[in-house]
């Protein structure tokens, strides 16, 4: 056992896959990365959206191409993760980013859309690491960021079945770590609070109104601040750039309160 670690390549060696790019966090993470020098492969099922980041990262003088892909289907990760191979070589970063958002009392939400929320939310993000994680431990070097929540931890009421899925998210997340220790691969979770996206703004006014009525009856929503995704990208950006031999496990990112003038 060697306690010095190889040099970490040159960013523009190290090739980004973001999934649920089109949008929100995913967007912002491309474009973060791609700042950094990384070339980004984005991904996402509304691929007509992907062109305008592509052309944004682009123009800033960056390196990125687009690629369809749907992450509750393992053929599409697949082909997914071998055109990013083809565009820029084997992935060194990968950040599970896509989501979708269905609110309702667990009981009262229809199985299928429960299942599909599990799905989207667990299952997709083990087929990204079926599908990525095995070369990077062959290659002993390798970074994935796996978007969280802290509903997994301080569970909202009428959120279906993303509690369950970001519950099991972050305990997949400690146990792929142990199974890593060794490898040379760093696995860490961004745990976003409340974020302004596209997540949550489709829900018609009585789903909208019963949700935040409940959150507020049992202590949520303390103040309207919410974080930008931006903010996020800044923690994504910064758990892939930490040199090697420390790694960021875990970043849990809040929206800070107003100042109040009153105060005292």
């Amino acid at each position: 056992m060697s306690l010095r670690f190889p040099p970490q390549l040159d960013v523009a060696e190290r090739p980004a896959l973001v999934t649920g790019a089109s949008s929100g966090i995913g967007r912002a993470s491309a474009e973060a990365l791609a700042a950094l020098g990384h070339p980004v492969v984005v991904g996402a099922r509304r691929a007509d959206r992907l062109d305008d980041l592509v052309s944004r990262i682009r123009e800033a003088g960056g390196h990125a191409t687009a690629r369809p892909v749907d992450v509750t289907s393992a053929e599409s990760v697949a082909e997914f993760v071998a055109a990013a191979g083809e565009a820029y070589g084997p992935p060194e970063v990968l950040v599970s980013s896509a989501g979708t958002l269905k609110m309702a009392r667990v009981w009262e939400m229809d199985p299928d859309d429960f299942a599909s929320q599990i799905d989207i939310h667990l299952l997709a993000v083990q087929r990204l690491l079926h599908a990525v994680v095995p070369g990077m431990v062959r290659r002993r070097r390798g970074d994935v960021v796996l978007i969280g929540s802290d509903v997994a931890y301080t569970a909202r009421p009428r959120s279906g079945a993303y509690v369950a899925a970001k519950a099991g998210l972050e305990t997949m997340a400690h146990q792929a770590r142990k199974e890593l220790e060794g490898t040379g691969i760093r696995l860490g979770v961004v745990r976003p609070g409340p974020v302004m996206t596209e997540m949550g703004t489709e829900f018609d006014p009585e789903t909208a109104e019963s949700v935040i009525n409940d959150w507020v009856k049992h202590g949520f929503g303390r103040h309207p601040r919410m974080c930008k995704p931006a903010d996020l990208a800044r923690g994504v950006a910064a758990m892939v750039s930490m040199p090697r031999g420390a790694q960021i496990t875990e970043l849990e990112i809040q929206p800070e309160a107003p100042i109040e003038e009153d105060y005292s």
